[in-house]
């Protein structure tokens, strides 16, 4: 609720203006409810004034109806607007662990469905507040007619607000159970997308899919939104009753025991018939904002990052010359056993210009290192300098901005980005390399765009290559780059390629086993166990490595 709160502040003036609007559009529906009362118990005398006074009156409502509508219809959809702007933004700068320990189907979930469900409680908000502002002045008009039976239509509202109260409460922890379920629903269609390949060899793992994971969860939420539903509904037709309780009293007091005067009863009948319907309303809204807030919840518990600053980020100002990590070690959040893996001491320098290559086994920690050295991770212990500046909270986005990377699960955009500043020659530059890629055939470039990534791994990553080539970085890192690709164009990569990014002045640190193409490499470093250690050439195969 944090960040609602926040939105609504911003929003204040506006809603102060839209509560004005309203309550005097609700002011006019009463006051045209008691001049109706009043000219049906004393007559109308002049009928000439008696039309002006109910046209200005009619005109009044109209045009304060409208007003506050398109006010609250205004506040609601900025605030929506607002809301999804700031979600993904914080999730833009919310640090690569954090994201990856809430997981892609729990981000997922409150950037679509939990946004999405705040919206519709937000189209609620101009009929709710107009509804409720009119039914305060309705229950002002009846204590204007009858304090004493007022007494009493209080005593019914405090009853249906008392059952509204107990049942809204269970009815809140029902979706909220709902809630946690879309989340667990979510993993188990992220698995049935994912994991294609392995469901359709395997038709046990389908059915346990389906039947022992699916099923169950999908069931729970059915049940769990049945039951919060059929609440609800006893509470609104428990209110319908109340409304005609009240009626009936009101006709049993004035006519049965004439206690009330037929002016009350008759302006009583018109009040209660009209609110009738502003009630309705106020209750049908009711579930819509609990899930509302529910989602809202849901949001604030994702706990990320402080938000999004406007417009490009700057790249450094100072080039690139060196990258040093010194005792730097590097343990998984959360991770607390004996036996968990732990990267480091590393001590590793990496200078402008140089051609450097990583090799290791599965799980010894290659992925993890190529984080640290990004900045994408920070270090558990030890620094990460970059050209002698240690990398901080504050320092780690310049950090960043050095860097370009294709890691083993890289996403691919289609959108391709110049240099900072520049406005000529990117068309040629990315016809140039799509042409030494060898995907002329397959890819146009057009309006800032490619005009398609659905290729295969091999040449996705070609195209994620010429992506990082545009943008102008200084330090290119590049996970298991070559592992797609086909001999002829592995030989073009290692012995073209490389060669011309190193005399462009670029650093290249490359995660990859051909050690056929070793000779290329500047250095050479073997991870074991999360242990950083010089590469002998002459002894160590990084295929036995991979095996092992």
């Amino acid at each position: 609720m944090n960040l609602m709160k926040e939105l609504l502040r911003l929003a204040r003036w506006r809603i102060l203006l839209a509560v004005l609007a309203s309550a005097v559009s609700a002011a006019t529906s009463i006051g045209l409810i008691g001049y109706i009362n009043r000219s049906l118990d004393q007559g109308v005398v002049d009928f000439g004034a008696a039309l002006l006074l109910f046209g200005g009156l009619l005109v009044l409502l109209f045009v304060s109806g409208v007003c506050s509508q398109w006010l609250l219809v205004q506040i609601g959809h900025r605030l929506v607007y607002q809301l999804r702007m700031r979600l993904v933004g914080k999730v833009l700068v919310t640090a690569l662990e954090r994201i990856e320990r809430l997981g892609t189907p729990r981000i997922y979930n409150a950037l679509t469905k939990d946004v999405n469900t705040v919206a519709t409680a937000f189209k609620q908000l101009p009929i709710s507040l107009y509804n409720g502002l009119l039914l305060l002045a309705g229950l002002g008009y009846m204590a204007w007619l009858s304090l004493s039976f007022f007494a009493l239509t209080l005593a019914v509202i405090a009853a249906g607000v008392g059952l509204d109260i107990l049942l809204g409460r269970r009815v809140k922890a029902l979706m909220q159970a709902v809630r946690r379920q879309d989340d667990e629903l979510a993993e188990q269609y992220e698995a049935a997308i994912e994991g294609r390949c392995e469901l359709g060899l395997s038709r046990r793992r389908r059915y346990f899919l389906y039947d022992g994971k699916l099923e169950p969860i999908a069931r729970a939420s059915l049940d769990a939104s049945v039951r919060a539903d059929t609440l609800w509904a006893i509470n609104l037709n428990w209110t319908t009753l109340l409304v005609f309780l009240l009626i009936g009293t009101l006709f049993f007091l004035g006519q049965g025991l004439a206690l009330l005067s037929q002016e009350v009863v008759v302006g009583y009948v018109l009040a209660i018939m009209f609110l009738r319907t502003p009630i309705a309303m106020i209750l049908d809204a009711i579930p819509a904002v609990i899930r509302g807030h529910v989602a809202l919840q849901a949001i604030d518990a994702l706990d990320l990052g402080e938000g999004f600053g406007q417009g490009t980020a700057a790249q450094a100002v100072e080039p690139f010359q060196k990258l040093q990590l010194s005792g730097v070690r590097y343990r998984y959040p959360g991770q607390r056993d004996d036996f968990g893996f732990e990267l480091g001491p590393i001590d590793l320098t990496i200078r402008r210009g140089e051609l450097i290559f990583i090799v290791g086994g599965n799980g010894s920690g290659k992925s993890t290192l190529a984080k640290l050295l990004t900045g994408l991770y920070s270090p558990s212990a030890g620094q990460v300098l970059l050209n002698g500046v240690s990398m901080s909270a504050e320092q780690s986005d310049a950090h960043r901005e050095h860097f370009a990377a294709i890691f083993a699960d890289f996403y691919l955009f289609a959108d391709v980005l110049g240099k900072l500043g520049e406005s000529e020659g990117l068309q040629a530059r990315v016809e140039h390399y799509l042409e030494r890629l060898g995907l002329t055939h397959k890819v146009r470039f057009v309006e800032g765009r490619l005009s398609t990534t659905s290729l295969s791994q091999g040449q996705r990553k070609r195209l994620a290559l010429l992506l990082l080539m545009m943008e102008g970085r200084e330090v290119f890192l590049l996970d298991e780059w070559a592992a797609d690709q086909d001999p002829v164009f592995r030989h073009v990569f290692y012995k073209e390629l490389l060669p011309e990014l190193k005399a462009a002045g670029k650093t290249v640190i490359a995660i990859t086993h051909d050690d056929r193409y070793f000779d290329v490499a500047d250095r050479i470093y073997r991870l074991d166990y999360g242990q950083l250690v010089d590469y002998d050439r002459s002894v160590e195969s990084p295929f036995q490595l991979a095996k092992g």
